[in-house]
């Protein structure tokens, strides 16, 4: 997602309760539920979400890394956790959570096939509270 691009070239995509958005392409679909995104030829695939049942910051990082156990931590921080790997459909992905103030958090996740990965990583650093 270059910086280059103008606001026609992307969309927001916000999670279901409105807390937290990523920046996708501008020509993929959103999906009829909220929080979700398909690239047109289907390749890739993004969500948005804020998770309500964590506790914590760590809670959420021991639960990601049990539920994607074939995926490695890139990121670990008090504010950032990413990893990539396989996600729960076995397709590649790449999953960022971020810590908001309170015990708020962020997270996404993008799937992809090919040598789509770059294109994932940025879209999936663009996590963050709604504006």
């Amino acid at each position: 997602m270059a910086a280059a691009l103008s606001a026609s070239d992307v969309q927001i995509l916000t999670s279901r309760d409105g807390t937290c958005q990523i920046t996708v392409p501008g020509d993929w679909a959103a999906g009829e539920t909220g929080g979700t995104s398909d690239s047109p030829d289907g390749k890739m695939s993004a969500a948005v979400s804020a998770p309500k049942s964590v506790d914590s910051f760590e809670d959420l990082k021991r639960r990601a890394q049990a539920i994607y156990g074939r995926s490695k931590v890139t990121r670990d921080s008090a504010t950032v956790f990413e990893m990539e790997g396989k996600s729960i459909t076995n397709r590649p992905n790449v999953y960022r959570a971020v810590a908001l103030r309170g015990n708020k958090f962020c997270v996404s996740e993008v799937m992809y096939d090919g040598d789509t990965v770059e294109q994932a990583r940025k879209i999936a650093a663009t996590v963050a509270a709604s504006k």
